[in-house]
């Protein structure tokens, strides 16, 4: 692949508990290493794109971890500058049935919330770059990380780069004294496409919504209050239990809607990262299927589908393997 892509945000330890127990039963935790824009990295190298990740991480040995987990994948570290006091974590208490998941954030000083500008080099980072993506966890973890996205998003548009953005609002986060609305609507000021649900949009940006407005109505919405935007996404879950999900997607670019098919998720393995594996979907086929916008909406919709089959936190599933859940070929067999 000749684009290059890069993502911006947090990566954390996660600790999971097992066999369904409860935070305060666990004696031990599974241990992964994820983040909302890590995720879609990963899963973006997982498809063969070439892609960066800029972000902070402490100088000590889970520092140095979290790198090796992204190498691993593919994903080009050396947009990564080293400092901080510490990692960030978050533990991830699994439910099921009708006991949803629950996150605890242990995120406070962390090399990332202590990122200030001037820390990366933007102008380097984005040379020969695609593409640009960051979400709205990133300027809700700190002043300093909000400050520093501007600064980034900022870089993208003068490089010429397109910019993508997960609105995820995640309220335990916002805690600095800022309101998303204080700060998200300059941000999308530079972005191109975006990524969210009506209640994310409601909070995130201030988007009115009328009376009888139904969950798909989303993407119409911000492009009525945001028109600079090229294309709005949302994906559609419902949800009957925390096992047992739905989801459907739907992209609009202006003028026409665009909606997959639903894709019925009735023993979830780990629902965290479904989102991000859809916008890693939608990234990949902007740069891939030459502006087929339902094919793109599938491909989305099928990534999310598969990663609720993945334990931890991104989608390790190849182009072929998102495909044959499009065309529904083989599913749940084994292949000899």
């Amino acid at each position: 692949m000749n684009d290059k892509v890069v993502c911006f945000g947090e990566l954390m330890m996660r600790l999971s508990t097992s066999n369904f127990q409860k935070i305060q039963q666990s004696q031990s935790f599974a241990v992964n290493y994820g983040g909302a824009e890590a995720n879609v990295a990963v899963s973006l190298a997982q498809f063969g794109e070439n892609v960066a990740f800029a972000t902070r991480l402490p100088q000590n040995e889970l520092g140095d971890t979290a790198i090796m987990q992204l190498k691993s994948n593919n994903v080009d570290t050396s947009f990564i500058t080293r400092g901080g006091k510490r990692l960030g974590m978050y533990l991830l208490e699994v439910g099921t049935m009708h006991r949803g998941t629950k996150v605890i954030y242990d995120r406070d000083d962390s090399g990332f919330a202590t990122l200030a500008p001037g820390m990366i080099n933007w102008k380097e980072v984005f040379k020969n770059a695609t593409w640009f993506h960051w979400s709205g966890i990133s300027p809700a973890v700190s002043e300093a990380s909000a400050e520093v996205t501007l600064e980034a998003v900022k870089a993208a548009k003068e490089a010429g780069v397109m910019v993508s953005c997960d609105l995820n609002y995640r309220g335990k986060l916002w805690k600095y004294g800022k309101t998303p609305i204080d700060v998200m609507p300059q941000l999308m000021e530079y972005t191109d496409m975006v990524l969210g649900g009506k209640s994310d949009a409601a909070l995130m940006l201030g988007v009115k919504f009328q009376e009888g407005d139904s969950f798909d109505s989303a993407p119409k919405r911000i492009k009525e209050q945001y028109p600079h935007l090229k294309l709005v996404a949302t994906s559609l879950r419902e949800s009957f239990s925390a096992s047992h999900n739905r989801l459907t997607g739907v992209l609009f670019n202006g003028e026409n809607e665009y909606r997959s098919v639903a894709f019925d998720m009735p023993n979830m393995v780990d629902r965290v990262g479904g989102g991000d594996a859809f916008m890693a979907g939608l990234i990949y086929g902007f740069l891939n299927f030459d502006l087929d916008y339902q094919q793109t909406i599938e491909f989305a919709a099928a990534a999310s589908c598969i990663k609720h089959t993945i334990p931890g936190d991104a989608n390790l599933s190849s182009v072929e393997e998102v495909k044959s859940i499009m065309t529904g070929a083989d599913a749940g067999l084994v292949a000899r």
